[in-house]
């Protein structure tokens, strides 16, 4: 009976620096969400496992964040693709007639949204809706200038 749990077969549970940098790299590279990623590589631990980690290792909720603003680029760039592919716009029917394919406009659209509302959640700042306010000044420039007013 103490055999049975020597040679446990399944994803990894253990944190490593290894592993959460190839899982950083990946999904700074990719428009895939995580869960389907971790269903794709089955060296990886379950994306509950990938969650437990980002509230217990500091240094990898801080990769997986910067790989987060990465893969939100990738998408806005796929917004442009999507947008300017016009191959599928239109569709011949059995008699000859060319239609406009509805449905495959209504996905594009979709996707282009979905990719937008992402967009908008993960850099807000950048991509949101409500517009930054440019008059507010970092600290550290309002300390700059007063300490030159000072000095002056």
């Amino acid at each position: 009976m103490g055999d049975s749990n020597k040679n446990k077969v399944g994803r990894p549970t253990n944190y490593s620096p290894e592993l959460a940098k190839e899982i950083c790299d990946t999904i700074a590279s990719s428009s895939i969400g995580i869960k389907r990623l971790c269903k794709e590589m089955p060296a990886w631990p379950s994306h509950n496992t990938i969650y437990r980690w980002l509230a217990n290792y500091s240094e990898f909720s801080d990769q997986y964040a910067q790989a987060k603003k990465c893969q939100v680029e990738l998408l806005v760039d796929e917004i442009l693709e999507i947008a300017d592919d016009s191959a599928h716009d239109l569709t011949t029917n059995e008699h000859g007639n060319v239609t406009c394919n509805a449905e495959f406009i209504a996905r594009s659209r979709l996707r282009i949204d979905t990719r937008k509302w992402l967009a908008s959640k993960l850099i807000p700042k950048v991509y949101g809706t409500n517009p930054v306010d440019t008059k507010i000044l970092p600290s550290s420039l309002v300390e700059e200038i007063l300490h030159k007013l000072e000095r002056d």
